[in-house]
């Protein structure tokens, strides 16, 4: 056997050179020139030794031995491991895999994918599962030297994955394991995870542990060399991995072999790793809640596997199943007819067989999974979207296109939910497009960028289910010319009858004009958490009533038209006060606007979005003199914090939450004059009938908090999903 390898090398007294392997090794060569070279000098002793059969252990040399074969007619095969063999874009490894005498796909998730969407014809395709080094990984303690590392006691149950933790892989369910911790930790509060792996997802993991208050019950060690492995599976007493896309998962069988239970999904290659089940669990692994379940009945030992509860059984077990001399009979078997065409393989595919997987939707009693398009990663929607995920009742992944918006100072929020930042990691387009294709659900909540229109086309030709989620259309895309815009961006909306998510009455009434009544509309207005401005408000001196203004200093928000109002009620009413909390482009205007009155004006700028409670605790009244707001939540924290609030006809929250002379007032948007005869009202209120107005204003927005609008969201996406009719 002559063996051509890329980046390896064998020791000198390793015994496969004693068994007369003949191993040539490119590993010394310059990394961009390897591949290559092994391709030439493989093609060289092809063409001279017609050898029995080529073999790859990768797809990316296919095309080399197609060549050789019709060069020399010696036949070829390889293996098929995972995502490598679902995503070709190169033609010439297409037809390399196409033409092969031979496939061996390490797992039926694998085979499945090849021959639905390469057209591989199934009979060249065999089930050929992975091994691995069996002598290296056998129960045993829990290594004193890694309790001390950690901080560890002997008796506390430890959680382990192990995998590459990159941006491109995140379908390894680490996320999903986290959310699924907060659940454990209220039945085994020193129940720890190990995380093993380096990549660039790192930092968002620590993030998503820090925002989900978990620093103490999660550790990442980093890389782990490839002896300190099995020590590390021994510290365990759970091995969690609940991936979705795995082509095989040789973790899985070395963390067995230690005695561990294993916990994986199944959907993909991990079904066959668990040899259906026999020896481990398989689970949803877009459940949060299921995973926690799982994984406590793991630990409580209540899985009713009793290989699961027998270290050494379970060892043998794996051993027998997935060793190498297992291994080496079907091998023997698979790779028979191509150094003896006259002769047929009588291999058979050992692992328990499922019905050829299509891509997964959402059956009767599984959680869906909701893939979410948005344009930024704000505060609140990072706030709304972590709560979400933290519910469990789903699987969310949301693809936000940027981190950064020139008019707003945010400083970026800590994520804990699975996600995709496209600005930082454009590089992942592909993998954002897939989230959107292969989820139950896809959740539209932008479309002015290439990249929104080339996801929503995708999405609705596919005829899975989708829905639109915006604001009112028509404010930013004016007239005639905003309307086509419309029309043509979000084409798939008008041929489709996909519902759409209206973000308030305001919004809903929008769409219907331009959409018309025939689909269904749902309120889904954006939401905050608000119980952070239930704080005490500062007691005003007696007499003295205070504005509160919250937002951008610009036009659309109308801050000129209340610098105007509140210099005329400033004359009348010499206690009035008012205080400004934000920056932006009028700030200059309204400075010189409240000239006069300057002595009753509090400036504070820009303030971060966690410091706002306390400002609007300085107030008594919220006025929001927006010209146009499609929402506004800094309405409805004002509301919350128990301020009567003064907003316009043109903002939706306004719309859908202030019952004028209950709550607060509504004024006609743009007019000054008509917004400080509101404002003498306010001022004017008895105090008795003013306290109630407070108490109203906080009780109007008890159902506006994120744990109501994640419920919203995960029950009405669980409507669209459950009642999709294709449109195809």
């Amino acid at each position: 056997m002559r063996v051509f390898v890329r980046n390896e090398t064998l020791a000198p007294g390793d015994t496969l050179l004693a068994q007369g392997l003949d191993l040539h090794s490119f590993e010394k060569l310059p990394s961009k020139v390897r591949s290559m070279a092994l391709a030439a000098q493989a093609s060289f002793h092809a063409l001279r030794e017609r050898p029995a059969c080529l073999l790859s252990t990768h797809l990316h040399f296919f095309p080399a031995m197609r060549v050789m074969r019709g060069l020399s007619g010696v036949p070829y095969g390889g293996v098929l491991h995972g995502i490598e063999a679902w995503r070709i874009r190169s033609r010439m490894r297409l037809r390399g895999m196409q033409e092969a005498d031979k496939l061996l796909a390490v797992s039926q998730f694998t085979r499945d994918h090849v021959v639905r969407e390469s057209g591989v014809c199934p009979e060249r395709i065999s089930v050929f599962p992975n091994t691995f080094d069996a002598a290296r990984f056998e129960p045993g303690p829990k290594p004193v030297h890694l309790l001390e590392k950690y901080g560890l006691r002997p008796d506390q149950p430890v959680l382990l994955t192990v995998s590459r933790l990159a941006l491109s892989e995140r379908y390894k369910g680490h996320w999903q394991v986290l959310i699924a911790l907060k659940r454990i930790l209220q039945q085994i509060p020193n129940a720890h995870y190990l995380v093993v792996g380096t990549g660039d997802e790192l930092s968002h993991l620590r993030a998503g542990v820090r925002m989900l208050g978990l620093e103490k019950q999660v550790t990442f060690p980093g890389f782990v060399s490839t002896e300190d492995l099995p020590d590390h599976y021994r510290l365990c007493d759970a091995f969690v991995m609940p991936s979705t896309k795995e082509g095989f998962g040789i973790v899985f069988l070395e963390a067995a072999a230690c005695g561990k239970p294993v916990i994986g999904g199944f959907l993909d290659g991990s079904y066959d790793a668990l040899d259906g089940g026999r020896l481990g669990m398989l689970i949803d692994p877009h459940h949060p809640a299921g995973i926690a379940d799982t994984i406590l009945s793991v630990l409580q030992k209540t899985t009713g596997n009793a290989l699961l509860n027998d270290p050494a059984a379970l060892s043998a077990a794996v051993k027998e199943r997935f060793g190498f001399e297992s291994f080496k009979r079907q091998l023997i078997e698979e790779v028979r007819p191509l150094v003896e065409p006259e002769k047929k393989s009588t291999a058979l595919i050992s692992v328990p067989q499922r019905p050829p997987q299509s891509i997964p939707r959402a059956a009767a009693g599984r959680k869906p999974r909701i893939a979410v398009l948005t344009q930024l990663n704000s505060p609140y929607q990072v706030e709304f979207f972590n709560r979400v995920a933290a519910v469990g009742d789903c699987h969310l992944e949301v693809v936000y296109l940027t981190h950064r918006d020139k008019n707003r100072q945010w400083a970026a929020p800590d994520i804990a939910h699975s996600h995709i930042i496209l600005s930082e990691t454009p590089h992942l387009a592909r993998n954002a497009i897939d989230s959107l294709l292969n989820a139950d659900l896809a959740v539209f909540n932008y479309y002015t960028s290439r990249f929104a229109w080339r996801a929503i086309r995708a999405r609705a030709a596919a005829g899975h289910p989708w829905v639109f989620w915006g604001e009112r259309p028509g404010f930013l895309q004016l007239g005639a010319t905003g309307t086509w815009f419309r029309w043509l961006a979000l084409k798939p909306l008008h041929r489709h009858l996909a519902p759409i998510w209206g973000v308030g009455q305001f919004g809903i009434e929008g769409y219907r004009v331009e959409f018309g009544k025939k689909r269904s509309y749902h309120n889904m207005p954006y939401y905050s958490e608000l119980g952070r401005f239930h704080l005490p408000r500062t007691t005003s001196p007696s007499g003295e009533r205070t504005f509160v203004y919250s937002g951008s200093l610009s036009e659309r928000k109308g801050s000129d038209v209340l610098a105007r109002a509140f210099v005329q009620v400033a004359a009348e009413y010499p206690k009035a006060r008012l205080v400004l909390v934000g920056s932006g482009p009028l700030e200059t205007k309204v400075r010189e606007i409240l000239t006069p009155v300057e002595d009753r004006v509090e400036w504070c700028g820009f303030r971060p979005w966690e410091e706002l409670p306390r400002f609007y605790a300085k107030g008594d009244i919220f006025c929001f003199p927006s010209r146009y707001d499609g929402w506004g939540l800094a309405l409805v924290e004002a509301l919350a914090s128990g301020l009567p609030s003064i907003a316009t006809d043109q903002t939706g929250a306004a719309i859908d939450l202030i019952a004028p002379g209950h709550n607060g007032w509504l004024v006609e948007a743009g007019h000054a004059d008509s917004l400080a005869m509101v404002m003498r009202q306010a001022l004017s209120l008895p105090a008795e009938s003013f306290s109630a107005m407070q108490q109203a204003a906080s009780n109007s927005v008890r159902m506006q908090g994120v744990e109501q609008g994640a419920i919203n969201f995960i029950r009405t996406s669980c409507e669209v999903v459950s009642t999709w009719k294709s449109p195809l």
